[in-house]
């Protein structure tokens, strides 16, 4: 099965991890370095860059989704571990991109393009065009008439330029699966909260490798906040993840926010936060080599594609801000949590944590009750 038809399938039920793993199978030849097929040489690295965003945004609202529940901590030792699922509503925005044409079009004298969208067409448009994300639908070519001859170019064959651009299909998702986090939990006395994550990925004979770490500290019992209420908190938290492969790829994304919650005796909190976040990085490809005469390769009319050069994609997010509130409710060792978020993609996320070692109780302070004759102190709700 080629790439073309892989990406055109409905990935809407596939994690994220599994979205890379497939990339390894249907994109990728095994290499030092990573090498896409020639099935895959229509696109650019600009235009990579705007066609897998949203995508990138996907896995970077995944990195720093599920890194905090409440902000209250006891200063005891606690280990949990957690097991967390997230998903992404994609929004209409984020369906196109404006795709770079070959510098060419636009100029009648090199050649004479149309492009057909619906019943309205559209003659020697030049710069950019609109064309469907990963997320998105159909997309347009254009076709082009070459109005004379170009000779050779280095590693190219005589041919007419430029030729008609085709465009990488969309798949029609508006609701993605994020990668799902399995996290160390570990609390300290300090009231600070340590989540560590780590994933080693098979890719291509060479594992990448998904590392996350993320801190939150209590503060509010340093300035006098919530005194005269031990079940509130507000907490600084900061994160950092990391994607990455010896060679090919390198990815990384930050967060920093405040978060606050408060609790009940009965073990239910709600909890809110605002978060900055971001994420950058690169994917390097080797382009697998085409040695014939004839085929898309050296009719294309982008000189990237025809010489065969390395496909450099830029790795950004349209994500830097996120808002979310949530809930909690914990009962003995397990914690259950659930949440959603306002961000470029709005986020619901849930999971569950098993705490082996907690010190946290949850238990009504008692009343003290004081008479003129005599002071003592009663379980609340007993008269004296």
């Amino acid at each position: 099965m080629t790439l073309i038809r892989f990406m055109q399938g409905r990935i809407q039920r596939i994690f994220l991890i599994g979205i890379l793993l497939s990339l390894g199978s249907y994109m990728m030849k095994a290499d030092e370095n990573l090498e896409i097929t020639k099935e895959f040489n229509l696109i650019t690295s600009a235009n990579a860059a705007g066609y897998f965003k949203p995508f990138f945004t996907s896995i970077g609202e995944s990195f720093n989704s599920n890194t905090y529940t409440v902000a209250r901590f006891v200063k005891n030792w606690q280990i949990g571990l957690d097991i967390s699922v997230c998903g992404m509503f994609i929004p209409e925005s984020q369906l196109t991109f404006d795709a770079a044409l070959p510098e060419q079009y636009g100029t009648t004298g090199i050649t004479q393009t149309s492009e057909l969208r619906g019943a309205t067409e559209t003659r020697n448009r030049s710069g950019m065009v609109v064309q469907p994300t990963i997320y998105g639908g159909i997309s347009t070519p254009t076709f082009s008439a070459a109005q004379r001859s170009r000779g050779p170019l280095e590693g190219a064959k005589d041919l007419k330029q430029p030729g008609s651009v085709t465009y990488l299909e969309g798949n029609n998702i508006s609701f993605m699966s994020g990668l799902p986090s399995i996290q160390l939990s570990v609390g300290f006395p300090s009231q600070t909260r340590l989540r560590l994550r780590f994933l080693p990925i098979p890719i291509s004979g060479n594992s990448a490798t998904y590392f996350g770490m993320m801190v939150s500290q209590q503060f509010n019992q340093w300035v006098g906040l919530f005194a005269n209420d031990s079940l509130a908190g507000i907490a600084l938290n900061v994160g950092y993840h990391s994607l990455s492969r010896t060679k090919g790829i390198s990815i990384s994304s930050f967060a920093v926010g405040l978060h606050a919650s408060k609790t009940w005796y009965s073990g239910l909190s709600v909890y809110g936060g605002i978060q900055y976040e971001g994420m950058s990085g690169s994917l390097n490809f080797v382009r697998e080599q085409d040695n014939s005469t004839t085929g898309t390769i050296n009719d294309s009319p982008f000189d990237e594609i025809r010489l065969q050069k390395d496909l450099n994609v830029n790795v950004e997010s349209f994500t830097s801000i996120r808002i979310g509130t949530g809930v909690s409710f914990k009962v003995g060792a397990i914690e259950l949590h659930a949440d959603t978020a306002y961000a470029s993609q709005p986020v619901l996320s849930a999971g569950i944590t098993f705490w082996f070692l907690s010190n946290d109780t949850l238990v009504k302070p008692t009343t003290q009750v004081t008479s003129p004759t005599d002071t003592t102190t009663q379980p609340e709700g007993v008269k004296p």
